[in-house]
């Protein structure tokens, strides 16, 4: 309790910068992922238009020459803008291990320049990475935080496991956000195939494994469903489960989906299914609820902030494969719940969740450090 009084007060201490530009540092905004998403959600919302803001990339998918060559690269690049930028402020778009190395870097520089720095986490590996990190290393990400003219988590969660690490951050809680379909876009679900849909990267920590044998336990019951898995990772893994439990000709694996076949899965599928094992606010579930997906999800991260168990989505615990098994069949089972979930879904959404809510906060933050949006 002590500790997050501090940190309470620490926040409302945040120091006020004279900055007239932004120098925003993440991820390759033509890659993949969820910082990705993040980032391109504020450019189409227009963040890049009401500020002077200069985006660096410091991390392009590739060989590691290509990982190490951009970083360097990007390094090089913020150093000089440090100087040329009228009194930047420093935006970094974190998340774990290399990504937290890489912007480590970045915000060392800041430092060195006298210029203030946010930084802004995402992913739900963060905690783990610092618990298997050595001594120093985890001196090094107390610092960066410590030093960090405000922390940007995801969920109120996340507040609290970064204050557990670092007392003395600024922390504040900006949640992730997305543009919101229109409504003459979603059409009906009772008019869908019996699509179950998964999105993000095909890893075991993102509970695909447990989803496809959750999958084979109902699929007998239900001879049109199907399941549609849309990313990257362990494809021909997860295959050959499939092919092992007998569902291989029901799953189907188009490997990432850009955004307009994003945006035509999600209005073709009937059921959204996310079971992870960890995350910060996962951008593929807020597109899922905007679309009227009722969906299911695992208590992880900021989940429970987002999906409140049976009103607008169904919760399982992760690794929990029967018990997955037993809210697919339900909702494929209950048209009336589906259509009540997703309409539910895609309220909470609208009102909590939007990409104007979100733009809108953000700029009140930048405002604090001197910024205001051009005319």
């Amino acid at each position: 309790m002590l500790e997050s009084s501090v940190a309470t007060c620490q926040v409302m201490r945040a120091p006020i910068a004279d900055c007239r530009s932004v120098l925003m540092v993440g991820t390759d905004l033509d890659g993949k992922g969820g910082v990705r998403a993040v980032v391109r959600g504020y450019c189409d919302g227009g963040l890049f238009e009401r500020y002077h803001c200069v985006y660096v990339a410091s991390h392009r998918a590739g060989s590691t020459w290509v990982k190490i060559t951009t970083a360097v690269k990007a390094w090089v690049r913020v150093a000089v803008l440090l100087r040329r930028l009228e009194t930047p402020l420093v935006h970094v778009q974190a998340a774990s291990r290399g990504s937290f190395w890489r912007k480590f870097v970045v915000c060392w520089l800041a430092r060195s320049a006298g210029r203030p720095y946010i930084f802004h986490l995402h992913g739900g590996g963060f905690s783990d990475f610092y618990k298997e990190s050595g001594w120093l290393a985890r001196r090094l990400i107390r610092s960066t935080l410590q030093h960090a003219s405000l922390v940007i988590a995801l969920s109120e969660q996340w507040r609290e496991r970064l204050l557990q690490i670092c007392p003395l951050a600024r922390v504040e809680v900006l949640h992730n956000a997305v543009a919101v379909p229109d409504i003459q876009e979603l059409g009906c679900l009772d008019g869908r195939d019996s699509t179950l849909l998964f999105l993000g990267h095909v890893l075991r920590e993102k509970g695909v494994y447990d989803l496809v044998r959750a999958f084979a336990k109902v699929a007998p019951k239900f001879p049109q469903a199907k399941l549609v898995l849309g990313g990257i990772g362990d494809l021909e893994s997860v295959q050959q489960l499939a092919a092992q439990l007998g569902i291989a000709e029901r799953l189907s694996c188009p490997g990432w989906l850009e955004p307009d076949r994003k945006s035509a899965a999600l209005a073709s599928s009937l059921i959204f299914v996310l079971p992870s094992y960890a995350e910060g606010m996962p951008m593929a579930l807020l597109e899922a609820m905007s679309w009227g997906l009722p969906v299911i999800a695992t208590p992880v991260g900021g989940i429970p902030q987002v999906v409140d168990p049976e009103v607008n989505g169904l919760l399982v615990g992760a690794g929990d494969t029967d018990g997955l098994a037993a809210q697919i069949e339900r909702l494929l089972a209950d048209p009336a719940l589906r259509e009540r979930l997703g309409a539910s879904a895609r309220a909470r959404i609208e009102t909590d969740f939007s990409l104007r809510d979100a733009l809108e906060r953000l700029t009140a933050i930048y405002k604090r450090f001197g910024l205001e949006p051009r005319a």
